[in-house]
Order: C-alpha cells, then structure tokens, then sequence
C-alpha cells in the first residue's frame, strides 16, 4: 500500500533506524526518520505525519509518554511501538494508551508492514 502519506520513525538507534526507513522507502512509502522525540516535536511535519513508529525507551520522553503528549496536544496520529524489551506490562499500558500495536525488535516485515497499512488507513480516517 504505497502511499504518500508521512511515516515517520523515531529511533535513538542510529542503525536501526535507517534500516527501518529504507525498507519502509524500498515499499514507496514516503518516510522521515528522528533521532529522539524532541526532535520528531521540533519537525514541522507533526501535523503531516500519519503513522508514527516509535522505540520504547528515549533520554527524557517514552515512546508512551510522547504518543500521550500527542493525543493532548490534539494529534492522535496512529502509533506502533517497537522495542527489543517489550513485556506484558508495558504492552498493556502502551494499549491502553492509544497505541495501536506493539512489536518486538527484530520485527517481523510482514507484521510491519500489515500494522504499518492499518495505521495510515486510521489516519486517514481521523
């Protein structure tokens, strides 16, 4: 589902995050990659993004914390979580939260980009 709606991934690693964004790029999704939370909220494209991939753990904000300030601040962009350590804990707070999927490092392509269609169909719903 190519689209040329904004994905957007925040990863503090480096690697991880231009591997996300090329295989996201090489599906013909247009992609724009963060190095922290504070930087993807600096970005003039938060209002344009329609699918947010975020990592669990940053230096002063979650990817929770971040998905919550996004919801107040009147931006319910549909977000995955990926993290290397997910438990049963943090996936049921991140669920309640709003947050539409949780996945685990390495993830899966198929289930990436399964969640990754569903979420820009929400948002462009919203």
């Amino acid at each position: 589902m190519p689209t040329e709606s904004l994905i957007s991934i925040i990863d503090d690693d480096e690697d991880f995050r231009d591997a996300m964004a090329g295989l996201l790029k090489s599906a013909e999704f247009t992609v724009e990659a963060f190095p922290s939370a504070l930087a993807f909220l600096s970005s003039p494209n938060v209002c344009n993004t329609s699918c947010l991939i975020v990592d669990l753990h940053y230096p002063r904000m979650t990817g929770i914390e971040l998905h919550r300030r996004l919801v107040e601040s009147g931006y319910a962009i549909p977000t995955i979580l990926i993290s290397a350590d997910l438990d049963d804990s943090v996936r049921a707070r991140a669920l309640a939260d709003g947050i539409i999927c949780c996945l685990t490092k390495p993830c899966d392509e198929d289930a990436l980009f399964r969640w990754v269609s569903l979420a820009l169909e929400r948002g462009q719903a919203r």
